[in-house]
């Protein structure tokens, strides 16, 4: 074996040593750490361009894009996507034709060609599954229903990818006309329908039989079998002229039909992680700032508009669904950016030249802008929400009154009830629901609210008394008679939605005994200043019952598991 050349240590030295001194630096200060790889990729291309071989980053980062996209289709929840299918593929669907159309007319008016916008607007239509996924679990809100909701469109959309994926190879020149591209479009969606048409049956009928079989034998053959398994794919994938990134999607959606693919997840998570990374700092790589001064107005006013269109069309969408505007605003809020696909999109545009290097540069300057403002939006949101609506209520007053009682507001026959030392329930969803039936199994009067019109109508069908609005607004809580409550209970998922309902209802009831639900431990406090009495944390009772049951299992006597238990709660502040 021959000796390693010293360039090649110094060429993975520096390509992650600025990454890593730039996200540590944006970390400490409280901004997400994919801000700090986008950036240092940029300052990669820009300043290091001549000291690192760019063969060793594209091929680095080729590896790290198949096994991206492998573990992307690992993912692929398709229960979870048939669960709410009217909103994800119905609204998902429209979203995708609507943002692709709007994007592709906007392109021309930035005097791109006819072919290149249609290309620009399938590229742009979709958002990022990567980033918009790694943010939501950071914070904690993939149980949440905008969490859920938002999740099962990123996961729809990367569905979407390979039509988009095949449409994109199918070109090589600019000379294509209008009826070709049409043409190519119509090939494309037929080949992906053949594609996941064989997927799901190679996915259910026979992919399953092998894993197990080979599971049955040796964990470790499994884990050899996961490599091999995904070598074939890539060489089916090119030996019947299939996109190898399609292929390795694939073999990723087969494998997630399987009983093993927890144990595929966790054998790959570690590799996926850090090649995540390195895809980011690739991004950024393709950028240098030098090539795009001349163009930065542009590129500046073109992705504000490509984020103003995604945003009011999602908007526009989920409001004809009947969703609250605080789930709708954060709907545009966690998509309105351009997803990391875009990049893998515009290059193979780019190889092919359908794109010169100026319109390339300027296509995915713009996807770069999107995403490094989303972790700042995203962390945000509701501040933004609250002063959106603040600047509405004080400058546009109509538009105000048509959120409150229009979309947010929805008049049910409990009006007519007359109902006191009842408990409201602030939010129906998992948790509200166990609630509520324990509260009719005990004939205690209540009255639910909740901003998901589906959850209500569905409550409604099995005779809740719960009605349609957004729980922070003080007239919405008026009308649920919280003056005349004995108890609030606050089960909805956003830190900022809690502490709004608290503050509204003591000022309707400042006796009211409030009980809130909170994720954090760092929020218990900041409840219980603004006035809830109980504060629980349902991550720290189901340690509390784990921890109830293994004292009791190791037979400890009563008094001693109250006196641990107490300490405990102690330790985490919960007392």
């Amino acid at each position: 074996m021959g000796d390693i050349p010293a360039s090649f240590f110094f060429n993975v030295l520096v390509f992650l040593s600025v990454p890593f001194i730039f996200a540590y630096v944006f970390k400490k200060i409280n901004i997400s750490p994919i801000i700090g790889y986008l950036i240092a990729g940029i300052v990669l291309g820009t300043f290091f361009n001549s000291f690192i071989s760019q063969e060793f980053i594209k091929n680095f980062a080729s590896f790290g894009i198949i096994l991206l996209l492998f573990t992307i289709g690992l993912e692929i929840n398709f229960e979870k996507i048939l669960v709410l299918k009217r909103a994800i593929v119905v609204g998902g669907t429209i979203q995708v034709l609507l943002s692709t159309i709007a994007i592709a007319i906007l392109s021309i008016f930035f005097k791109f060609d006819i072919l290149q916008s249609i290309l620009i607007g399938i590229a742009f239509a979709s958002s990022s599954t990567a980033l918009v996924a790694k943010i939501i679990q950071e914070k904690g809100d993939e149980s949440s229903f905008t969490g859920e909701l938002a999740i099962g469109l990123l996961m729809f959309q990367d569905l979407a990818f390979i039509p988009s994926i095949i449409i994109f190879a199918s070109f090589n020149n600019q000379s294509a006309s209008f009826f070709t591209v049409i043409k190519n479009i119509g090939i494309g969606l037929v080949e992906a329908s053949l594609i996941l048409g064989i997927m799901f049956y190679l996915g259910r009928m026979f992919v399953p039989l092998i894993f197990d079989k080979i599971v049955r034998s040796s964990r470790e053959l499994l884990n050899l079998f996961i490599i091999i398994f995904i070598f074939f794919i890539g060489y089916l994938s090119t030996s019947f002229n299939v996109p190898i990134l399609i292929g390795m999607f694939v073999a990723g959606v087969l494998v997630s039909q399987t009983l093993e693919h927890h144990h595929v997840f966790s054998q790959i998570r570690p590799f996926r992680d850090i090649l995540a990374i390195i895809f980011f700092i690739f991004i950024g790589t393709n950028i240098q700032i030098t090539s795009i001064l001349n163009l930065i107005p542009s590129i500046l006013l073109f992705s504000l508009f490509v984020v103003l269109i995604k945003s009011l069309i999602i908007v526009g969408i989920f409001l004809y669904f009947r969703f609250s505007s605080r789930i709708v605003f954060s709907l545009a809020i966690l998509l309105f950016q351009i997803s990391e696909n875009a990049f893998l999109l515009l290059s193979m545009a780019f190889v092919n030249k359908i794109f010169t290097s100026q319109e390339y540069l300027f296509a995915i300057s713009s996807v770069l802008l999107t995403l490094i403002l989303t972790p700042l939006v995203i962390n945000s949101k509701d501040i933004i929400y609250l002063k959106m609506r603040s600047f509405l209520k004080k400058y546009i007053p109509s538009v105000e009154v048509f959120i409150k009682h229009k979309i947010d507001f929805d008049r049910s026959p409990i009006d007519l009830l007359e109902i006191k030392n009842h408990v409201v329930i602030c939010g129906y969803g998992r948790v509200g629901s166990h609630i509520g039936r324990a509260l009719m199994l005990a004939n205690i009067p209540f009255i639910a609210v909740d901003y998901n019109f589906h959850t209500v109508t569905k409550g409604k069908r099995e005779g809740v008394p719960i009605f349609y609005g957004d729980p922070t607004d003080v007239d919405i809580l008026d009308y649920a008679q919280v003056e005349n409550a004995l108890v609030l209970v606050s089960v909805v998922a956003e830190k900022y939605s809690q502490e709004a309902i608290i503050l509204n209802a003591k000022k309707l009831n400042p006796e009211i005994f409030i009980i809130s639900r909170v994720h954090k431990n760092e929020h218990r406090q900041r409840m219980k200043d603004l006035g809830a009495h109980i504060v629980v944390q349902p991550e720290l009772e189901a340690s509390l019952s784990i921890i109830k049951k293994l004292f009791l299992i190791k037979k400890l006597s009563k008094e001693d598991i109250v006196k641990k238990l107490h300490h405990f709660k102690i330790e985490q502040g919960a007392v």
